[in-house]
């Protein structure tokens, strides 16, 4: 294979010195991939992660960044190409700040991630999962059905910015079409510049949030006071002729500029709906969604005697799929309003054997009523941070099986260790292709007595 300019090529910040000067050789040879999706090389002992470079390559680089314990450098060309890399397939990558991995082969992308949560749960963690089963993922295209977009101003001539982050900066970058959103965002992207354009102003706006249902979806936008009735109703003709609905989002509160959304979502092979609200997490990846509930299903072999503990159980996403096989479901969140909507979730769904509280989950939950109650399996879908807090008071019910949802492997790490100090072994594991074509890698663990 021919030599290659490296996308991800620029002037990188200030290198005060050469790397002659610096006795660093002019190519480096990658040895493997970093949980940031960074090449990492080895020079005297001192780790370079490289952005741009894949796993076997040879490359010319630019050090970006020197620390003591490791350097950051950019791939500025590949002398020896991976077998593995492609052309990608987005015309803004590279200088997008969104995508990480576009240069490598989707299904290699998916074994890296594999690699990398189960080398850090050895490492960190000090367990290995007893068995892996394959991955779970669909399509690496027109996959996300939520997203936030950034907006801006240019000051030089008023020109309104719809985009994407720059890669490695706060600035935005003009993206009209994004080829992982699904398609009803992406024509909102690309029509919302020109509606902008048209007012006097459109400082007071910060950003959109833009969320899909199966029938219709939502524009929520951040303001910093109030837009002129002429821009909102001409943002709200944009929203509802590409079946959106448009709300505003003071800091304070949300709420809608005309008529609410429908904003709902089934999971395949069931009748169960999942309503939603602006603002409410939800999982992007509607594809992967299914299979995770899916494989959660199959993984915990629910009965009707087992009583199931969901905790950062949202608007129900898991909660109402267990208890359509489960005796009961107690679902916990934090925020109230998700709380509330879950509920009525339940309710839609004729599904009496649910109850939802909301405690935080980093408090002691021993006086809480529900908690007293003791259960045979519990469902974990933390944040980034992980649940350790709430997994040391878990100790107590001794269940058969915990099943952890991950989006951190670090925190995965930590927490798994502490569940195999209290008794339980890692018997299943794999990695969930959220995010395809990013660093982001989320992961089911089911622990066992």
């Amino acid at each position: 294979m021919k030599k290659q300019n490296s996308l991800f090529a620029r002037k990188p910040a200030k290198s005060p010195k050469s790397k002659a000067s610096m006795d660093y050789p002019e190519t480096l040879e990658i040895i493997g991939l970093s949980h940031e999706a960074r090449g990492i090389a080895k020079h005297n002992g001192k780790t370079i992660f490289v952005t741009g470079a894949l796993t076997g390559e040879t490359v010319r680089y630019e050090i970006s960044k020197k620390h003591r314990r490791f350097d950051e450098a950019e791939c500025v060309e590949v002398i020896t190409p991976s077998p593995n890399r492609v052309e990608p397939f987005c015309q803004y990558y590279g200088q997008c700040g969104g995508c990480d991995l576009q240069h490598l082969e989707h299904s290699e992308q998916i074994k890296a991630k594999e690699s990398l949560v189960l080398d850090q749960l050895q490492r960190l963690g000090k367990f290995n999962p007893e068995s892996t089963t394959p991955p779970l993922s669909g399509s690496d295209q027109e996959y996300r059905r939520s997203c936030r977009i950034g907006i801006n101003q240019l000051m030089r001539d008023g020109t309104p910015i719809i985009g994407f982050r720059r890669r490695g900066s706060s600035k935005l970058l003009q993206v009209d079409n994004c080829p992982i959103l699904i398609n009803p965002i992406n024509k909102i992207l690309g029509k919302l510049k020109a509606v902008l354009s048209e007012a006097d102003s459109c400082k007071e706006i910060t950003h959109a949030e833009l969320s899909m249902g199966d029938q219709q979806g939502a524009m929520t936008l951040r303001i910093k006071k109030p837009l002129p009735e002429s821009l909102s109703s001409s943002l709200q003709k944009l929203a509802e002729d590409n079946e959106f609905r448009l709300y505003f989002d003071n800091g304070q509160q949300i709420n809608a500029f005309g008529d609410e959304a429908d904003l709902s979502y089934q999971l395949e092979k069931s009748e169960t709906q999942i309503g939603f609200k602006p603002g409410d997490f939800i999982q992007v990846n509607a594809s992967v969604n299914t299979q995770m509930i899916n494989r959660a299903m199959d993984w915990l072999d629910l009965k009707d005697n087992d009583r199931v503990l969901d905790l950062f159980s949202g608007v129900g996403n898991f909660s109402l799929p267990l208890a359509t096989k489960a005796g009961s479901v107690i679902g916990v969140e934090g925020v109230e309003d998700m709380v509330q909507r879950a509920q009525n979730n339940a309710k839609q769904a004729g599904l009496n054997n649910c109850e939802f509280y909301r405690a935080d989950l980093s408090k002691d939950l021993k006086a809480l009523p529900w908690y007293k109650q003791g259960f045979s399996k519990i469902l974990i879908d933390p944040p980034r941070t992980g649940a350790l807090e709430v997994i040391k008071q878990l100790e107590q019910h001794q269940c058969d099986q915990i099943l952890y949802v991950s989006c951190n492997p670090s925190a995965l790490a930590r927490d798994g260790a502490e569940l195999i100090r209290q008794g339980y072994k890692a018997s299943k594991f794999c990695v969930m292709d959220m995010f395809p074509h990013t660093s982001h890698v989320e992961s089911l663990v089911l622990f066992e007595k």
